[in-house]
């Protein structure tokens, strides 16, 4: 047996990353109007927030599209030459994209190795996470079902939480349903509140006049996970906010000093849903800490 992990930009995952870790990348497709481009190929976050604050006066609604199937199909067809006889595909959260129901109804169609899809109820870094963990197993010399008990053991601790300037993004895509936000009024005065569901689905969680009291809120979220002595990961997610982003970082690390924090950018394919501006925070168990001790990955 062979394995290889696959997974797509919207993990947050470069190129050069990918390669250094033996896991296939995928590039996810960005349309602006009836241009094609490929998050991280030929548009870059800077590049996307660019054009993105350009079309806002012509109102051109960039979409990000799934990865079609074909593309599966000749990726995989491409690993089994080289000897793949499994391939764990991880893909972001079914609440924001259809991709890994899709491939579950269409991996019967690929005959040249077998396809695990597995969708990671997250996105950015939290399913990053999950591709990084499964690589480094894989390298360790893990089966299927060891990788994937272990990625079980990760996205249960997966959480993800945003602020956005507008909701009009993802009720237009459908990706969040009003009814289901607290209180008799569906959207609340300010910056709308959400959060990621266990089940990876959306919901609005409330709202934040200010960006500082959203982080108090993401914070007030992470803080029970900090009651085990399981060593904690999280993100300061952005969009495009360099100084927002490093406010964040220092307020957060003043709360929990205990906590590793990072910073990463909200790349295209996830940007066409929560808008320029958007901040966020998502938040799991290390996963480094469910590789054996020697690994230094």
């Amino acid at each position: 047996m062979k394995i290889a992990i696959m997974t797509d930009t919207s993990a947050g995952i470069t190129p050069d990353e990918a390669v250094a870790r033996q896991i296939t990348l995928l590039a996810s497709p960005i349309m602006f109007g009836n241009r094609q481009y490929h998050e991280y190929e030929d548009l870059s976050p800077a590049d996307y927030y660019r054009l993105l604050r350009l079309t806002k006066t012509n109102k051109l609604i960039p979409t990000a599209p799934q990865i079609s199937m074909q593309t599966i199909q000749a990726t995989c067809d491409q690993l089994a030459e080289q000897g793949v006889t499994d391939v764990i595909v991880i893909g972001p959260a079914g609440g924001i994209s259809g991709f890994i129901n899709t491939l579950g109804a269409y991996a019967e169609n690929i005959t040249s190795l077998h396809v695990w899809p597995w969708d990671s109820r997250g996105i950015l870094t939290t399913m990053g996470d999950q591709a990084r963990l499964a690589a480094a197993l894989m390298e360790q010399g893990a089966t299927v079902q060891v990788i994937l008990d272990q990625l079980a053991v990760l996205r249960q601790t997966t959480h993800v939480g945003f602020v956005v300037d507008s909701i009009k993004p993802l009720l237009r895509t459908g990706e969040v349903n009003p009814s289901h936000s607290p209180g008799s009024t569906p959207l609340l005065a300010g910056k709308p509140l959400l959060i990621f569901e266990n089940s990876g689905k959306i919901r609005v969680a409330g709202s934040a006049l200010r960006l500082k009291g959203a982080l108090n809120d993401l914070l007030d979220l992470l803080e029970p996970e900090l009651t085990t002595s399981a060593p904690v990961k999280a993100t300061i997610l952005n969009a495009d906010q360099p100084e927002t982003a490093e406010q964040w970082m220092m307020a957060a690390h003043d709360r929990f000093p205990q906590v590793e924090f990072d910073v990463a950018l909200i790349g295209p394919s996830f940007g066409v849903h929560v808008g320029d501006g958007a901040m966020g925070l998502a938040w799991s168990r290390n996963y480094q800490a469910l590789l054996n001790a020697d690994d230094e990955k």
